[in-house]
């Protein structure tokens, strides 16, 4: 008699086949929260609720395609890892449609450029990643302000927008255009080479904030923070620009009304927070 054949053991047959797939990525998840201190093979199948045999064979595997380092008995994610949450990272930001993001900040950028008397932007890239763009504005209502027209674009290394977004833009895309990069001067004479912009950057990702003082023109001072939609996925900056000799005695209070308003409007752009 010809046995019929069933869910259960079709069922059976089809987990093992997705089993390591999945701890795969569960390997890659531990990691990543694990990164400064690693983690060592007892506690890493333990986590996966896996044999430690299974456990050791994928790590192998994963070390030999550089997605895993051993380092004395500590695993710890490796280069080829962070090469592909750059290209996620890099996906999602291009996922995301800009075409909304002019009206729905408008009534963010309009309280921001009350809050702080100044004139308020939003930038972009554009599509070649090269330049920043405005897509939005809100003007401040004092008779001297700081005038640009929606869909001028703005280096990325002078300006504060074009900066907020070079520092926060995915490394390899980073690296790529820093590669490419000329020496150049401000509007002051101020010479910025490659070593330069570096370090602006380094500064800018450990306090969120970029800042320009007659760089692009002389007497306007700017500050810029990213609208992110995932923490390192940034999709636009968001821009307060002003006469240098009015913004400097408030700069404090316009960086926290800027910080607070990015906040608000990655929250609106669908911000989500790593586990």
């Amino acid at each position: 008699m010809q046995a019929k054949p069933t869910d259960g053991p079709i069922e059976t047959q089809e987990q093992p086949r997705l089993r390591s797939p999945a701890r795969i990525l569960k390997i890659i998840q531990i990691l990543a929260k694990h990164q400064d201190t690693g983690q060592n093979l007892s506690k890493i199948s333990a986590m996966l609720s896996a044999p430690k045999t299974s456990t050791f064979s994928l790590l192998r595997a994963l070390c030999q395609e550089g997605y895993v380092r051993l380092a004395g008995s500590q695993y710890h994610l490796g280069n080829s890892a962070f090469s592909l949450a750059a290209l996620i990272n890099s996906a999602q930001a291009k996922s995301v449609d800009l075409t909304e993001l002019p009206d729905l900040a408008m009534p963010f950028i309009r309280q921001l450029a009350d809050d702080v008397g100044e004139t308020v932007f939003i930038s972009s890239l554009t599509p070649d990643q090269n330049e920043a763009i405005y897509i939005a504005r809100a003007e401040s209502k004092h008779p001297i302000r700081f005038m640009a027209s929606i869909g001028e674009r703005r280096p990325l290394y002078s300006s504060s927008g074009g900066r907020a977004l070079l520092a926060f833009m995915p490394k390899e895309q980073r690296e790529a255009y820093l590669k490419s990069f000329k020496p150049t001067t401000t509007a002051t004479g101020t010479v910025i080479d490659r070593q330069a912009l570096r370090s602006m950057i380094e500064t800018i990702q450990e306090s969120g904030i970029a800042t320009t003082s007659d760089d692009t023109h002389v007497g306007v001072s700017a500050y810029a923070t990213p609208i992110l939609v995932s923490p390192g996925v940034p999709v636009a900056a968001l821009i307060v620009a002003a006469p240098t000799e009015r913004s400097k005695p408030k700069q404090s209070s316009i960086i926290r009304s800027l910080t607070a308003c990015a906040k608000e409007l990655s929250l609106v752009m669908g911000y989500k927070a790593l586990d």
